[in-house]
């Protein structure tokens, strides 16, 4: 290790020390110098500075004469008498990039450039393929591209050090351009920029990559990874749903099969879908007592090894459970996930009989009621407000909250009309509403987050049994005190153990009663979760109360948002799981190591989840049909579109649109919006994209 870093210059990381010009060089008329910088525990890197044409150089750069800005470079250099200049270090190591596959790097005859080179420490298998570009998204600092050298799975070796001359990287540039696991050119900088602003510039860079390298290891010791094959269990309905599920089988290095219904979107043999999957078995899911058979003969009919088997959907949990318990493959308990899955089961995890009650009709309910003979008291008394929901169902559909007798029988009624389920009926704790996911390995906790869902329709104290607690919209990292969020993460831990479960992506839904905290307005048209008023705070202790447990990464709207914040893909976690590869699973839920004031660590901004609700029922028209509705704010509004991470709209012009689908608020799309300056301008920027999504509804 010492050698490679000797032969790099590389010092240990100090924040980006630049000894100015020493290894400044003429070449081509193009100065140029090289900083070697440690970047922690797996990683060292090389930034490569290409100072402007001079205003006096004769030059032809990719046969376009000098005065043209952003020209290519190919190396192809003259000097004053016409003959060809020897091909210089720089020359070479442009070239390099090139041939190495690199998209062709651009230089501007008047701005400065700026690469850096990434080189790990050590030889191993790579976890994963896009590591530089998974790690650096959203990083502050400009990007033109990027290159990522390292393939899923392929040994990434150190030999060629041997070959490194002892002058430092200007004279070892071109071996360093072929043989460096990832390549980074950023924006260029203005040649006016004072050196001291550019030494600052490179010390920024330098920061930004150890925050999110210096802990990841990029690459893994023997023994080899293998490639192997995991099955999807009922496909997603869309690409854009599974899109994120696909790329991570891919980064991956991982064959995905995808089982599912004859007709779906991605049984047909396209190229499109043969980038996405390796295999589709066309498979009858109806829920029955056959389907696992069914799923087994599928496979028995593939011929091909699986070696793992997931789903992403609630129903299918169970029969996927015992899918992999018949084939001896990882997963956790099938028991668990019936209880996880039926939200009666999981209610009484931390509940009493008398509490809580579950019925299927209303003469249950009828019955349930009834004052017994001889003066006993009912099975079952309702404490006022509850909740009513499905023990089978997802989205918040038809989830009900009741103040009285009357509005009771509506929600049963409403709660079994859906998935021909039970109905639960449950106290309702007030208190901070929180979604919690944990990243587990053999029962450790490898990452926890804890996201805020400010108050919804359902939670206002006039709250009637036709308001829904669809979400408005999620905050991250979570505004709780730190010793709230403790008392959520110990108790939510010890019921995934005490349920069998320990090694997988979990995500659930729950409450902070007793919290010291409390949504309220914080500034004009702005609700957040701020500490009470010291007269207002409870008595009794704070606890957290469980409202549901997914054995799963949470949907693809919350999933993206995380991974964008923290740098953990759910999806990735969730496949690795079921392949029972441990050691990778660990590495890519090592989260970014940002730290700010009031944030949480790891977080690299705070970020608002904003749902877009349908307005009214109708025939949904853009302003513009040219483009979406999230892209068309982005060009009104370019001081809101800085802050926007990513925008998805889930319909097309002239679609038909309803308010609500299937008891639950139906959205037009969504959009992350960040911050680094506060969680507050977060929310206010999240308000104001609300506001400016415009589209309109011919009724």
């Amino acid at each position: 290790m010492a050698q490679i870093l000797d032969l790099l210059g590389v010092a240990p990381f100090n924040g980006g020390r630049l000894s100015p010009f020493g290894n400044l060089t003429g070449v081509s008329h193009r100065p140029f110098f090289c900083e070697s910088v440690d970047l922690g525990d797996h990683f060292a890197a090389v930034h490569v500075v290409i100072l402007p044409l001079s205003p006096q150089a004769s030059v032809t750069v990719g046969g376009i004469q000098n005065g043209a800005s952003q020209n290519p470079v190919i190396g192809h250099v003259q000097g004053d008498d016409g003959r060809p200049i020897t091909p210089t270090q720089l020359d070479k190591f442009l070239l390099n990039l090139i041939s190495a596959g690199v998209e062709v790097p651009r230089l501007s005859d008047y701005n400065i450039s700026i690469f850096t080179l990434l080189f790990p420490k050590s030889m191993g298998y790579a976890v994963r393929s896009n590591l530089l570009e998974h790690r650096l998204q959203d990083c502050p600092i400009g990007i033109a591209r990027i290159d990522d050298r390292l393939i899923a799975r392929e040994l990434k070796s150190i030999w060629w050090t041997r070959h490194l001359t002892t002058d430092g990287p200007s004279a070892n540039l071109p071996l360093l351009a072929e043989h460096a696991a990832g390549i980074v050119q950023w924006r260029d900088v203005p040649s006016t920029i004072p050196f001291v602003e550019l030494h600052q510039h490179l010390g920024n860079i330098t920061n930004e990559l150890h925050t999110r390298l210096h802990n990841v290891p990029g690459l893994l010791p023997e023994p080899p990874i293998m490639e192997k094959t995991v099955a999807l269990i009922r496909g997603r309905p869309n690409l854009m749903t599974g899109g994120p599920v696909y790329a991570a089988a891919k980064a991956l290095g991982l064959q995905l099969v995808i089982v599912d219904e004859p007709g779906h979107w991605l049984e047909a043999n396209t190229l499109e879908n043969l980038k996405l999957r390796e295999a589709f078995l066309p498979t009858d899911m109806t829920e029955d007592d056959g389907l696992v058979d069914r799923i087994l003969l599928s496979f028995k009919r593939y011929g091909e090894p699986i070696d793992g088997v997931f789903t992403l959907s609630d129903n299918f949990f169970v029969t996927v459970a015992q899918v992999a318990d018949k084939l001896g493959l990882p997963c956790g308990p099938v028991a668990a996930y019936e209880t996880a899955v039926d939200k009666y089961q999981s209610r009484m995890l931390q509940d009493s009989p008398g509490q809580t009650a579950r019925v299927s009709s209303l003469d249950e309910l009828h019955a349930l009621l009834a004052v017994p003979a001889h003066g006993h008291q009912p099975l079952f008394t309702p404490t006022f407000p509850m909740i009513v929901k499905p023990t089978k169902g997802w989205s918040s559909e038809c989830v009900s909250k009741v103040t009285n007798i009357g509005d009771l029988t509506t929600a049963v009624q409403k709660a079994t009309s859906r998935h021909g389920s039970a109905a639960v009926i449950e106290p309702f704790y007030d208190g901070p509403e929180i979604d919690v996911n944990f990243v587990l390995l053999d029962g450790e906790i490898l990452f926890f987050e804890i996201a805020d869902e400010p108050p919804c329709d359902g939670d206002a104290l006039d709250a009637s049994v036709d308001d829904t607690f669809s979400p408005v919209a999620l905050t991250m990292p979570s505004a709780l005190p730190a010793d709230e969020q403790d008392i959520v993460r110990d108790t939510l831990h010890q019921i995934l153990i005490n349920m069998g479960f320990h090694t997988g992506i979990y995500h659930l839904e729950a409450r902070v009663i007793n919290s010291k905290y409390e949504y309220r307005p914080i500034a004009p048209g702005v609700v957040d979760l701020v500490p009470r008023y010291p007269q207002d705070l409870p008595f009794a202790r704070p606890e957290c109360k469980l409202i549901e447990i997914n054995a799963r990464p949470p949907g693809y709207r919350v999933s993206v948002p995380s991974r964008h914040t923290y740098g953990v893909d759910y999806f990735a976690v969730r496949m690795l799981a079921a392949l029972g590869d441990k050691e990778r699973l660990r590495a890519i839920s090592i989260p970014f190591s940002h730290h700010a004031v009031d944030r949480t660590p790891s977080a690299q901004y705070w970020s608002r989840l904003v749902y877009i609700p349908v307005p009214e029922d109708g025939i949904l028209r853009f302003n513009d049909p040219r483009i979406s509705p999230s892209e068309e704010l982005k060009l009104r509004h370019p001081d809101l579109a800085k802050h926007i991470v990513l925008a998805v709209d889930y319909y097309r012009d002239g679609d038909e649109v309803n308010v609500f689908t299937d008891g639950a608020r139906t959205y037009l799309g969504h959009i992350l919006v960040k911050s680094t300056n506060s969680r507050k301008e977060a929310i206010e920027v999240g308000n104001q994209v609300l506001k400016a999504y415009k589209v309109n509804i011919e009724g």
